[in-house]
Parts: C-alpha cells; sequence; structure tokens
C-alpha cells in the first residue's frame, strides 16, 4: 500500500520542465533563436537610452514584429522591414535620419529586434551561461555573449552618426562645420554585449539587454565634449509568443517598403 501511494504522490508531483538540462550555452542560444524563427510574431517592447550631446535621448516603443517587419508606436510611429525604417512624421512616412525634429532624434534611436536576433546568430559561438533571472513570471537563463569586431564596428558607424546628426540638431545648421564623431569613436577598446533571458520551459526568448561602450578620442573633441557619455542601451522584451497579433502598416509604408 505505501508503494502504490509513494507511485502516486510521484506522479502527482510537478514534473521538471527545463530544457535546457545538460545543454552548454552555445546549444541553448542556437536553439532559442531557431525557436523565434518558427514563430508567426511576438509582442514587443522597445527602450533605448544614449547620450545626445546636450541630453539623454530615452525611448520607449512598443509593438509587433512577425519575420523581419516591426511595426511600433510610443515615442514615435515607426515601420521598419530589416534595416530600413520609416517614421510618421505629420502623414509623411520618412527615415528617421531624414527628419530634423527633436521626434526625429529620438526615432533614430530605435533598433528593429530582427537585426539583432541576426547579429546573435554570428556569435552564437561565443555564448556563455549567466546567472537566472525572472522576466514577467517567466523563470529564464540568462546568456551571455560579446560582439564580434565586425559587429562592433557596424554599431560604432551607427552610433557616431546618431551622435553627429544629434550634435548638427543641437547647434543648428548655421553652427558652421559640425564635429564628425566617425573621427572620436576607435574600435579598439569599444565592447559591445549582449545578455539575453531565455525561457527554461520554452527556450523561447523574453529579454535581450545590448550595450555597447565605445572608446572615446578626446583628442580634436571640444572642452564640454570631452565629459561626455556617449554609452548605448537598447532592452527588448518579447510577450505573446503564441497569440495571433496584428500587423498595422500604412499603404504609404507597404509601398516604400516593398510589403504585400
Amino acid at each position: 500500500m505505501r508503494l502504490v501511494l509513494a507511485a502516486l504522490l510521484a506522479l502527482a508531483a510537478p514534473q521538471d520542465k527545463d530544457k535546457i538540462g545538460k545543454d552548454k550555452a552555445p546549444a541553448v542560444a542556437k536553439k532559442a533563436l531557431a525557436e523565434a524563427q518558427k514563430k508567426k510574431g511576438v509582442a514587443i517592447a522597445e527602450s533605448n537610452q544614449y547620450a545626445a550631446i546636450q541630453q539623454m535621448v530615452n525611448t520607449l516603443f512598443e509593438g509587433v514584429l512577425k519575420g523581419d517587419v516591426a511595426a511600433v508606436k510610443g515615442t514615435a510611429e515607426i515601420y521598419a522591414k530589416g534595416p530600413q525604417i520609416l517614421m510618421n512624421a505629420g502623414g509623411r512616412f520618412d527615415p528617421p535620419d531624414a527628419v530634423s525634429t527633436p521626434e526625429g532624434i529620438q526615432a533614430q534611436a530605435f533598433r528593429n529586434p530582427a537585426l539583432i536576433l541576426k547579429e546573435l546568430e554570428q556569435v552564437v559561438p561565443l555564448a556563455t551561461f549567466g546567472g537566472d533571472e525572472s522576466v514577467d513570471g517567466k523563470a529564464c537563463k540568462v546568456i551571455d555573449f560579446v560582439a564580434s569586431p565586425l559587429l562592433i564596428k557596424q554599431h560604432l558607424k551607427d552610433h557616431a552618426d546618431r551622435l553627429t546628426r544629434a550634435l548638427k540638431a543641437a547647434e543648428g545648421t548655421n553652427a558652421g562645420t559640425v564635429l564628425n564623431f566617425a573621427q572620436q569613436l576607435e574600435e579598439k577598446g569599444t565592447v559591445a554585449t549582449y545578455r539575453v533571458c531565455v525561457g527554461k520551459e520554452d527556450l523561447l526568448l523574453y529579454k535581450i539587454e545590448f550595450v555597447l561602450k565605445p572608446k572615446v578620442k578626446t583628442a580634436g573633441l571640444p572642452q564640454n565634449l570631452q565629459s561626455l557619455n556617449v554609452d548605448a542601451k537598447t532592452e527588448v522584451k518579447f510577450s505573446k509568443w503564441d497569440e495571433e497579433l496584428p500587423l498595422d502598416v500604412p499603404g504609404p509604408v507597404k509601398t516604400k517598403l516593398g510589403l504585400k
């Protein structure tokens, strides 16, 4: 009788749903990215932060990602297909770098999460385990990545462009020659990292934190910019992986981005 009771209790006990098991970090990262590709869509909430000369740019975008197409609203209304990004600029849909308003400067910080996932695919062999973390009630394992030199080069170029445009907007069009930050950010000494939270039960991605810490060449910088913090951070939270999510894209945007 005792043996029967023990067996019944064992069956009633919650089963271990940890799919990570004894796999190493690169194997788990590869599986998690593959799971993300299988899904038709996901809800995203992205925040960005970087120093735009005289003030910190802080943004928040919420919307949907399907494949490589994202549609978000918040700090700005943005639509993206891969690296192509358009923002609603008063009824016009233009690339953020063509919009000189403060909203345009903020919209330039948006990163299509689809591109971040592709970046992670490039550095899977560099993955290492961090600790455990809970994201919106989901038990997750943290996986850390370090960006490759090629990715660092691209991130520095993009970030230098943002900083240069922000400086131009702050000084105005009659400010003379505007400093080009591409000459002030050095690849050697720059660090870029990804911190990814993977669900233990389903191997789905629930959060990605990307941090860029550029090495700044202070020679040639104006005195008022030599102490400028040029670090940048992007955080993306994923939810509703298994739900039907509408992706509303205006007609003019579909035409410009080549969407059906």
